[in-house]
């Protein structure tokens, strides 16, 4: 099978090392890997990996190594601090997953993961504001017979905020058309992490490729322009970016997603470190069961999320909004939905439903749902902006029928960027805050789980999104204080699992520890002075530490790496 790149081909063989030997005996041939697959998913182990080093300092063990293993040149990446790509030698007939682990066997190099070709799961399947019952749903024909205000009262939100033009969403999906009327107006620059220099154009060849011009229009399509459809947050502008485009693997099939893992982390640092996106939306993912496949982990794309989480928006974070996916797992949101540093969005129906096969909507899919659900937003039959002419889902400008997680990402992203439009020193953890705390109960769940931000369901999460508390909330919100105002201290942090808090109060006080779904870990007391709290059995990734203190409540991101 021939993909996109003339010098790429794929071959079905049964055994790979005596494929490996014969295809590398070719001088023609300059590099032989493998294709991973559970027969639905499938990653290629690609001619280049990742290696990031413990520290700078290491540089010339990475330099003496390579000449070692008859390398070539390691490549730093643009965002990610000690990170190298480096291409398999054309002289090797190792792959890529043995060259990995004779780095990983080093004691100065903290991962070594190849670069996978993947084919992400992007959980899809004003004239036309009627149709758009996300905005507000009046249980109408034309919004699929709904139950009226099952919606996330959008239209309420407009009469605080549409949004703000310093706020950018980045939507980091198959490119946008930029040339859309019912987009251009919010268009900024934009960027193709795939390298086929689209700026974040679509490639018009499948239908499938206007995936990203839907859910771009779901965030801010131009209001009160007197045609076409309004974004829910339609003041604010959208950032293209390109992480993927369809290939066709066998005539006559469904075209599949085309990707790597290095077109994902690119996509994610340029965003916030180059276009200084406020918010990330991104309806794309992988199942947890396969990337349990993958050899060397998904550790590139992770470091890029962690950078986004710790560092964008000069250190207040980014919230990332990821769709759960539709694969009707009650176990919880694909990756990297599943990551504590993103936000998982699950899809409700115009029935205020968990989105599922025997829901109101007649779609047959379901969307992911239980533990490390956020929240949910509407997923089916949205109506959106759709690639020009012939080229998209539709045979018109707009699509009426956007379904899928896809859809409900978006959706609640936008809730976000209406929020930073008001309140724009509002860090990630914030916005995940106060969506998760306004949002409304549906569905008749039992949200009888009591996490940080409220009661919780494993159906819906804190529930469906709702713009207008959101806004009013964020009105009076507290954010995280400053620590010379609330006389906390916390550190180290990064941590590997040692905690020392200090606190200037002359009276004892609580703390509590939070991992970022929103379970409750530990509760302590702390008094007056240093506190040293061991919580070395703590895995690695993000917490909250919250504390009540004289001066009000007090919000901190701890950092674990071990």
């Amino acid at each position: 099978v021939h993909l996109p790149s003339p010098s790429l081909t794929i071959c079905f063989v049964n055994n790979f090392e005596e494929a490996q030997k014969l295809f590398s005996a070719i001088p023609e041939v300059t590099f032989v890997s493998f294709f991973i697959t559970d027969g639905k998913n499938y990653a290629g182990v690609l001619d280049d990996f990742f290696v990031k080093i413990k520290d700078k300092n290491f540089e010339p063990l990475l330099k003496e190594k390579l000449k070692q293993e008859n390398l070539r040149e390691a490549k730093p990446d643009k965002y990610i601090p000690n990170l190298y790509s480096i291409r398999n030698s054309q002289s090797s007939i190792r792959n890529t997953v043995d060259v990995c682990t004779t780095f990983l066997n080093e004691g100065w190099v903290e991962y070594a993961a190849p670069n996978y070709l993947l084919n992400p799961l992007v959980t899809s399947n004003d004239q036309y504001y009627n149709n758009q019952w996300n905005i507000r749903n009046t249980g109408s024909i034309v919004q699929g017979n709904g139950t009226p205000d099952a919606d996330m009262d959008v239209d309420s939100a407009w009469t605080v905020t549409t949004g703000d033009s310093t706020i950018k969403v980045a939507i980091i999906d198959s490119g946008v058309d930029t040339l859309h009327i019912d987009l251009k107006q919010n268009i900024l620059q934009g960027h193709d992490a795939v390298s086929d220099s689209t700026d974040g154009f679509p490639t018009p060849t499948y239908p499938n490729d206007g995936h990203g011009t839907c859910c771009a229009g779901i965030v801010a399509a131009t209001k009160d322009n007197s045609f076409g459809i309004t974004g829910v947050a339609p003041s604010c502008k959208l950032i293209p970016v390109r992480a993927f485009y369809y290939i066709e693997l066998s005539p006559g099939n469904e075209p599949v997603p085309y990707s790597t893992a290095a077109a994902f982390a690119d996509a994610i640092g340029w965003a916030w470190s180059v276009a200084g996106a406020d918010i990330l939306s991104n309806s794309w993912g992988l199942p947890a069961s396969f990337i349990g496949l993958l050899p060397g982990g998904t550790q590139p794309v992770d470091d890029a999320i962690q950078q986004a989480y710790i560092n964008g928006r000069n250190g207040k974070g980014i919230a990332m909004f990821f769709s759960s996916g539709n694969e009707e797992d009650n176990t919880g949101p694909i990756w990297p939905g599943s990551l504590p540093q993103t936000i998982a969005v699950n899809a409700t129906s115009m029935c205020d439903e968990r989105k599922n096969a025997n829901d109101c909507s007649t779609e047959d899919w379901s969307g992911n749902w239980g533990n490390g659900i956020d929240f949910s937003a509407p997923g089916v039959k949205i109506a959106t902006t759709d690639m020009r002419g012939s080229n998209g889902y539709s045979n018109t400008d707009y699509s009426f029928t956007f379904n899928g997680t896809s859809a409900a990402c978006p959706n609640a992203a936008a809730v976000g960027a209406l929020l930073l439009s008001i309140r724009p020193d509002l860090s990630g953890e914030d916005i995940r805050h106060i969506i998760a705390a306004t949002c409304d109960k549906v569905g008749g769940y039992n949200y009888n789980s009591n996490l940080a931000y409220g009661t919780w369901s494993s159906e819906l999460g804190y529930g469906r999104v709702n713009a207008y508390q959101a806004v009013q909330h964020s009105l009076t919100y507290s954010s995280i204080k400053e620590e010379e105002e609330v006389q906390v201290k916390l550190f180290p942090n990064p941590s590997n699992g040692t905690i020392n808090i200090r606190y200037a109060g002359n009276r004892n006080t609580e703390m509590k520890l939070y991992n970022l779904t929103g379970k409750e870990l530990l509760q302590v007391q702390l008094r007056e002075g240093a506190n040293n709290i061991d919580a070395s059995y703590l895995s690695s990734g993000i917490y909250l530490i919250r504390i009540a203190t004289e001066a009000g409540s007090v919000t901190r991101k701890l950092t674990v790496i071990k």
